[in-house]
Parts: structure tokens; C-alpha cells; sequence
């Protein structure tokens, strides 16, 4: 199995002197079958489950596929890679269960039930994250507004990476080419790999710049959206990510895996009114299949 960290690339080609390459021209498909969540930061929005988890793969002389990610290889060598990339967005996933970053996980880049509904639909239940439940008028959740639809935006730009005997190092700017926000993200990541008989280990750390543009199609609150909090715009954030996956061989079809990934949100996105916590975590673990 080709390990993803927080960013896509395209993998190396196979050369001799090159122990982690991919074979050009080959298709990779698989599927992972087991049991995980990814929590819903959205007010009164059930978090999302994740069961089945596909993956695909391909990589050419020139232009590679992984998952939901499109790529051009520019210029490389045998430690660094410089590629178009198209790639969707990712914060849409909150707002709609079956957006397919929900089911690529691994793309840009984790059953539970939602909160139980009130009987006074006037008068809706506030969680306070304690024991105590406070009834405030005029304070609609999420789910009794008419919130505008939130889509998936096209992004497009420049990734370029490099690997070193120390760490790898992944950076992409990208901006939305299909007009739905028109705003503009960096992605930065660092990850380490780690290979032992049929166990595999990877970790990574990272961050991701949105601009206005972005953190306000998303999480902004427009006028005809809001209730007695008001609007809500802010500025550009900064997010942390991190992430961690386990994957060992257990035949050669069949591998088990864990990961996790955990997305601290910054406050200009937690203080908005659609959000109720400041962090995403995403856990599956499972068997993989390669067909």
C-alpha cells in the first residue's frame, strides 16, 4: 500500500537506486472494509461514518491519479518533484455527508448519531460541553436554518516536494479555479516513513493557509442566515494537522490498518456560529483489499 500523508503527491519513479517508487503505467485499486468516525465540528450535525474506504491510484511518466487528486509532473529528479495538481476542496465535507472527500480519506486532507432534538422546536438546546443545557430564543442551530448550500470548489496550482534521508517535505499552493469561493490555500507537511518486515509506519505534521475568501464561503454567516448572534465574517487562518497510519501485510491481497488525524481549527473558524468545536479527528481502522 502507497502511504498518504496530510498532502497528495505524485510518487517517484522506479529507478534502482530508488527503493520507495511506484511502477509506471500500473493502476492501483483497493478497498478498505472496517469501522471509523469522523467527527462533525457543525452545530447539531451528526458526526460521519466511515466504513468503506476506496482507494485508486495511478501513476504515468507524466501524470498521476490518487483518489480524488490529478497531477502533472513538471520537472523531477530522484529526490525532489515539481506538478500541477487539481484537487477538490475539503471543508464541504461538514456540510454534506456524501461529498466524496467523505469516502477518499486520503485525499487533500476523518457511525455516530447527531444530537438528540429538543420538543420545543421554538426553543432550541444549546450544549455548553458541561452538564447543564441552556434554552436561549432566538438562537437557531444549524438544522432549522436555511443555510445556503456550501459546495466543493475545483483547486488547481503548484506541489512541489522533496524527499531527504531525514524527512520528506510536501508544499502546494492552490486556488479555486471553478469560481465557487475564488479563494487560495497553502498546504505545508513534513512526514516521516518508517518500513519493517510487513509493517508499515507513517507520521506527519503540517499546516494549512485559507484565505478570507474561503474560511467565509464556508463558515461565514450572511444575513438571511442569521439568527439573533448576527453575521459573521473573519480574516484568513492557519490550521494545524497531523497525522498518524499503521499498516501491516497480512497476505498479498490483504493488509490491516489504523490511522488517525486530528485537525486543531483556529479560533476565526471555531467562533463562528455554524461551529460547535475546535478540532476534527478522524480514526479508521480496518482490512484493506487490493484487487
Amino acid at each position: 500500500m502507497v502511504f498518504a500523508p496530510l498532502l497528495a503527491i505524485g510518487a517517484f519513479a522506479c529507478e534502482p537506486e530508488i527503493e520507495d517508487c511506484v511502477e509506471i503505467g500500473k493502476w492501483e485499486l483497493s478497498l478498505g472494509v472496517g469501522a471509523g468516525i469522523r467527527t462533525n465540528p457543525l452545530e447539531a450535525t451528526p458526526d460521519i461514518p466511515l466504513f468503506l474506504i476506496p482507494e485508486v491510484n495511478y501513476n504515468g511518466e507524466r501524470f498521476f491519479i490518487q483518489n480524488l487528486d490529478f497531477g502533472f509532473i513538471l520537472w523531477e529528479s530522484e529526490t525532489q518533484q515539481l506538478n500541477l495538481l487539481a484537487t477538490p476542496s475539503y471543508d464541504q465535507v461538514y456540510f454534506h455527508r456524501w461529498s466524496p472527500s467523505n469516502f477518499f480519506i486520503d485525499s487533500n486532507g476523518f457511525a455516530t448519531t447527531g444530537k438528540g432534538s429538543t420538543d420545543d422546536e421554538d426553543l432550541p438546546v444549546i450544549d455548553t460541553g458541561g452538564d447543564k443545557e441552556l434554552i436561549a430564543p432566538g438562537f437557531k442551530d444549524v438544522q432549522t436554518r436555511q443555510l445556503r448550500n456550501r459546495r466543493m470548489a475545483g483547486l488547481g496550482g503548484i506541489e512541489y516536494s522533496v524527499t531527504t534521508a531525514l524527512v520528506d517535505l510536501q508544499l502546494q499552493y492552490v486556488t479555486d479555479f471553478t469560481g465557487v469561493h475564488d479563494g487560495d490555500e497553502v498546504r505545508v507537511a513534513l512526514a516521516k516513513y518508517w518500513s519493517t518486515g510487513r509493517h508499515q509506519i507513517s507520521a506527519s505534521v503540517g499546516a494549512i493557509w485559507q484565505s478570507s475568501e474561503v474560511i467565509n464561503y464556508y463558515y461565514g454567516v450572511t444575513e438571511p442566515e442569521a439568527d439573533l448572534r448576527g453575521t459573521y465574517s473573519t480574516d484568513a487562518v492557519l490550521t494545524p494537522v497531523a497525522r498518524v497510519e499503521w499498516n501491516y501485510q497480512l497476505t498479498e491481497r490483504w493488509d490491516l490498518r489504523f490511522l488517525a488525524n486530528y485537525r486543531q481549527l483556529p479560533d476565526e473558524i471555531s467562533a463562528s456560529p455554524l461551529i460547535n468545536d475546535n478540532k476534527v479527528i478522524t480514526v479508521f481502522i480496518g482490512g484493506v483489499y487490493h484487487f
